[in-house]
């Protein structure tokens, strides 16, 4: 009888249950057609799984979709702007011309013979090693004039950034002034050339470019004021004889964070990371930037590589031993390894450039430079040429074109919501399965557990009038 009970039960929950098919194996009385509905849902119910399994894997794959839209924004913050002489070292100053003669004990300028070790190109690390003390560029001397939306630029404006290959480069609008205590940002309150920054800057006299620099101009790096400039990556030369355009379209990324993605969300803690490239790129400015990290810990593996290599040489002379303890040709090869200790930010920006030049400076400017007494003590000689001029300043126009920047952001592929979605089509499109389906399973649960208790009731109640009949029929 119990076991009948349930039978039944469970034929009429599944009768009109909400999973299509089976009610048709149970209802029909034709062996085929049942055989025909088994091996229908049998096979429906096996690619639903395979779907579904998919699905599943496909979620805790954390993949991402990315949106790109063009986002209209006014009075925007101007980026910073850092510029450098690519002839880090000023040898009108006595002092540096006779330390690096002394050092070399040949003459480096005013040389044909560019064969010569000590015209090699490594020679400006070597000497930034050798001779910390060398001075470079003063922003004194290094700055012509600046303007910014039409206003004299404010000296205090600069911040000195001391790098190791190039000496002395200065930021504009890096949010710190020349004492390093924090100022405000400057805003873009328009677009056009005449609303950006103007530069026109004195990059030394051409006869005083020592033999190892085989070029002469200004490098130039547009970034953010949450990142130092990273003169490798970022740089741009500026020649002289020429004013270049800088025509700047922002670009900002937003990454998802963990689990989509390894990048940093935290870049102003220092612990957010544990690996020591991470705490070194932010010791170096109090924030975390991954170019800077790579740079860092890509030159840091070559120099090591390069300490038993040199040794192994028995180089003779310090100077040979230096350029070869400074050769960075394999630096690049670091980059995948560093890669993996120095993740990318989730949240940063940066600008695409576009340059265009036209020749600098006009005879009429040129003529008012060499008019000027204040420009004319930057030589250290007299009767300055047209040609030497031009070859001794740089001009430059950093500017928006346009009031919009682009956004770029990741958005998760699948989330929870979706998961459901996606979980609910493929078993409801095969076996008809919803929400509803599962309530039947927890109704047959509750139905069996009632059929048990009433099976145990009516079975103690047989049990216990049995007892009381034994007990009467029993002599007494």
């Amino acid at each position: 009888m119990t076991n009948l009970s349930y039978t039944q039960k469970l034929k009429e929950i599944v009768e009109s249950s909400s999973m299509h098919g089976i009610p048709n194996v149970i209802r029909t009385k034709s062996t085929v057609i049942r055989i025909f509905w088994i091996l229908i849902i049998l096979s429906f119910f096996s690619y639903s799984t395979y779907s579904v399994v998919l699905i599943i894997i496909k979620y805790f794959q954390y993949n991402v979709i990315v949106r790109m839209k063009i986002v209209e924004s006014y009075n925007s913050e101007f980026p910073a702007v850092t510029f450098c002489n690519i002839n880090p070292f000023d040898f009108t100053i006595e002092e540096n011309f006779k330390m690096v003669s002394l050092l070399l004990n040949e003459s480096f300028l005013y040389r044909n013979d560019l064969k010569s070790k000590i015209c090699n190109s490594q020679m400006t690390g070597m000497l930034n090693n050798a001779l910390p003390n060398l001075k470079g560029f003063t922003l004194e001397k290094l700055l012509v004039s600046c303007q910014f939306d039409e206003k004299p630029c404010d000296p205090n404006n600069f911040f000195p950034q001391r790098t190791f290959y190039y000496r002395n480069c200065y930021s504009f609008n890096y949010g710190k002034n020349s004492t390093g205590q924090s100022i405000p940002i400057q805003n873009a309150k328009r677009t056009g050339i005449i609303n950006g920054l103007t530069l026109k800057l004195f990059i030394g006299a051409p006869e005083y470019q020592p033999c190892w620099e085989h070029r002469f101009g200004a490098l130039i790096v547009v970034h953010n004021q949450t990142s130092p400039p990273v003169f490798a990556q970022e740089g741009l030369f500026v020649q002289p004889g020429a004013e270049t355009n800088f025509v700047l379209n922002k670009v900002t990324i937003n990454k998802m964070v963990s689990p989509y993605s390894n990048c940093v969300a935290n870049i102003s803690n220092r612990n957010e990371l544990d690996s020591v490239w991470y705490r070194n790129a932010f010791d170096f400015s109090g924030r975390y930037t991954q170019k800077w990290c790579i740079l860092n810990c890509s030159v840091s593996k070559v120099m090591e590589e390069n300490i038993p290599i040199c040794e192994a040489l028995d180089l003779a002379s310090s100077l040979e031993r230096a350029l070869c303890l400074n050769n960075l040709q394999n630096v690049t090869n670091f980059y995948g390894l560093c890669s993996h200790e120095c993740p990318i930010e989730c949240d940063y920006s940066y600008f695409n450039i576009f340059t265009s030049a036209s020749s600098f400076p006009s005879y009429s400017y040129a003529n008012f430079l060499l008019s000027n007494k204040s420009f004319m003590s930057k030589f250290p000689y007299g009767n300055v040429t047209m040609e030497q001029l031009r070859d001794s300043v740089v001009s430059l126009n950093v500017y928006f074109d346009s009031s919009s920047f682009q956004k770029i952001e990741e958005l998760p592929e699948s989330d929870f919501g979706s998961l459901l979605g996606n979980l609910g089509g493929q078993l409801g499109l095969f076996l008809g399965v919803s929400f509803l389906t599962f309530a039947e399973l927890f109704e047959i649960l509750f139905q069996f557990l009632f059929i048990f208790f009433q099976n145990h009731k009516k079975l103690d109640f047989k049990n216990n009038c049995k007892t009381k009949v034994e007990i009467l029929e029993k002599p007494l």
